[in-house]
């Protein structure tokens, strides 16, 4: 399995971290010429979530370096009636991935701040309907944290989304401002839902997480996005392991990941 990665780093003002749903409407053709001139393509301009590319927007985005690839997934298929085999090898779906990660203005004194985006694009309906998870992972030894309050951690957001019958028509769920997982300074993931339809089903989803770093930092680091599939039932976990927060491996879990380098 091959995994595909979007890696832009921003220099930009703001700190803000998410518009209200209440507040996020369609882009104007003001701020779609921004993005267009900031680098992106027209077809990233399409795939970015209107909350999301209003921050972008705000925060003055500058793309540095993008690329993309399409991840395929092995699952199982029904041998007989009534019967799973978990060891297919029918390609039966495949999904486009990318991430990510932005600098911003800082709103903590004498701390740097970046902003961590991934999302995950079915192209496919997958043959199981099951709760899937990404993660953004990262070396504690990095000197990243999380921003919390109130014992939670805050400036995070998920989203997962449905097109039912295939034909460009996206069913939006809730905004989810809280992971599903935690580690301090490990990184974060978030669940994803996808909901059974029809056969003609697309799904897809983000996650978008703000981390800081003291200024007094310098290195460069690999940030690990990934993502799990569970083939039969039940949702993949997560593990800490050296690299961060990551996707716990068995043989009966998809996955794709890519490192992504930040310096700082």
């Amino acid at each position: 399995m091959f995994s595909s990665i979007l890696f832009l780093l921003l220099i930009g003002i703001g700190g803000v971290a998410f518009a209200e749903e209440g507040n996020s409407t369609s882009l104007t053709e003001e701020e779609k010429s921004y993005l267009l001139d900031a680098g992106h393509t027209a077809e990233e301009i399409e795939s970015l979530p209107v909350e999301v590319a209003k921050q972008l927007v705000k925060e003055k985005a500058v793309i540095t370096d993008k690329g993309s690839e399409i991840v395929e997934f092995i699952e199982g298929v029904n041998t007989k009636p009534g019967q799973t085999s978990t060891m297919g090898s029918i390609s039966s779906s495949t999904m486009k991935l990318a991430g990510t990660v932005y600098k911003v203005t800082s709103d903590k004194a004498n701390n740097d701040k970046f902003y961590i985006y991934g999302n995950f694009n079915w192209l496919k309906t997958p043959s199981f309907n099951l709760v899937d998870k990404m993660t953004f992972g990262f070396p504690s030894s990095s000197g990243l944290f999380l921003p919390t309050s109130s014992g939670k951690v805050t400036q995070h957001q998920h989203r997962y989304s449905q097109d039912q019958q295939g034909n460009g028509n996206w069913i939006d769920y809730a905004i989810d401002y809280s992971p599903s997982d935690w580690e301090p300074s490990a990184g974060v993931a978030g669940d994803f839902d996808l909901r059974a339809s029809t056969s003609n089903t697309k799904h897809k989803g983000y996650m978008g997480q703000y981390v800081y770093v003291p200024t007094s930092k310098n290195g460069t680091i690999n940030i690990k996005i990934e993502y799990g599939h569970k083939r039969i039932s039940g949702s993949p976990t997560v593990s800490v392991y050296p690299a961060g927060l990551a996707i716990t491996p068995t043989s009966t879990v998809d996955t794709a990941s890519y490192a992504l380098t930040l310096s700082y």
